[in-house]
């Protein structure tokens, strides 16, 4: 179990997070939080380039993301993520409009938690080496972001907490079953993929943009995949 410390961690901080803003939530508040938040986002698209630069095969990247986009988009993933999103927003205001922000910030949240090299590189670390300072590194980051986005679009940011609890740790303990075959290079290649996305999550957190980057999600997946199977033979 330990070797899900980190995870537990990035999620206790993202509820953290999200509780204070939510507490800070008012309209003085959120126009302070939204102007924070598009700071936040040319901080985003910055940590994207910097984590994307020194792709050494672009072609099988290329590759990969093309690939990865044409599952993405026949599963069409972003329109899932924001189904139930919707749906959650209608069982808790029990068939009731609600606010459109809701799924907004949820959606946003999980996105931006669950995607970039950070996320790659503390699973390895939590489920190789046992060592969790990516992850809490990662938390006190996502802590910092909640607040902004909670604070502008409420509490649907705080259900982003479950998809950092499942989807990471899964990804710990698959990094620990496919320890034997993971190559450094294969590892590299998922996380810049992932840096990548941040670039459109940024973009789009600027209003420049309307990408669907959750339909990119399975280009990440795609290089250890391949390592894996290419292993079998």
């Amino acid at each position: 179990m330990d070797i899900f410390i980190g995870v537990l961690a990035n999620t206790g901080l993202v509820v953290l997070g999200t509780v204070i803003g939510c507490v800070l939530g008012g309209e003085k508040v959120r126009r302070i939080a939204q102007r924070v938040f598009q700071l936040f986002a040319i901080f985003v698209i910055l940590l994207g380039i910097e984590g994307a630069l020194g792709i050494k095969e672009p072609l099988k990247a290329m590759i990969f993301i093309v690939v990865g986009t044409v599952i993405g988009e026949l599963i069409d993933i972003d329109k899932q993520l924001n189904r139930l999103g919707g749906f959650i927003q209608r069982k808790l205001s029990r068939g009731k409009a609600g606010d459109s922000r809701f799924a907004e910030g949820f959606i946003q949240a999980v996105l931006l938690f669950c995607i970039g090299s950070m996320t790659f590189i503390g699973a390895l670390e939590s489920g190789i080496q046992h060592v969790h300072t990516t992850y809490i590194t990662k938390g006190t980051l996502d802590c910092i972001s909640a607040i902004t986005l909670s604070a502008a679009n409420g509490p649907g940011v705080g259900l982003s907490a479950l998809f950092v609890l499942v989807y990471q740790g899964l990804l710990v303990a698959l990094a620990g079953l496919l320890e034997p075959v993971l190559l450094p290079e294969v590892v590299a290649l998922s996380a810049q993929i992932g840096s990548l996305m941040l670039v459109g999550i940024g973009l789009n957190m600027l209003e420049i943009t309307k990408i669907k980057v959750a339909n990119f999600l399975p280009a990440m997946f795609l290089p250890m995949i391949w390592q894996a199977v290419s292993s079998l033979f």
